[in-house]
């Protein structure tokens, strides 16, 4: 903004370049442009608010169908959340803290070494399924 003292000379100096005559009439113009200027920029202002209303309606009006898509997912989603804590209980010991890799891998071994156990004790040893040659002889 322009200070008082600004001001002054400014007025001084269209005092002396425009002279007495003129410079009632050139205020006069100014005020009216003035006035326009701050008359357009009252009118853009609302026009530009009116289109961001216009927006914020349709933002809304979107928003209501996407809502009512979302509803049953959330429900299905706080069901089987819900599930979670009550459908499975442990019965065994609390465990302190989490298996670690190391003992998911023994697990997996043993596992493993059971099926095998398993496959070789129900299949026939290599003994019974070979023919003798004494008894053929």
């Amino acid at each position: 903004m322009l200070q008082t003292g600004e001001i002054i000379i400014i007025a001084l100096l269209a005092l002396v370049v425009l002279g007495p005559n003129r410079l009632p009439d050139i205020a006069r113009k100014m005020g009216k442009w003035t006035t326009e200027l701050r008359s357009a920029a009252r009118e853009i202002t609302r026009g530009l608010e009116a289109e961001v209303n216009d927006i914020k309606e349709v933002g809304r009006e979107l928003k209501a169908p996407m809502d009512e898509v979302k509803k049953p997912f959330t429900e299905i989603r706080d069901e089987v959340s819900g599930l979670g804590a009550r459908g499975h209980e442990w019965k065994g010991p609390k465990p302190v803290s989490g298996p670690t890799p190391e003992d998911a891998m023994r697990d997996l071994e043993e596992m493993n070494r059971q099926a095998a156990d398993e496959d070789s004790s129900a299949a026939p040893s290599p003994e019974e399924t070979e023919p003798d040659e004494k008894t053929e002889e």
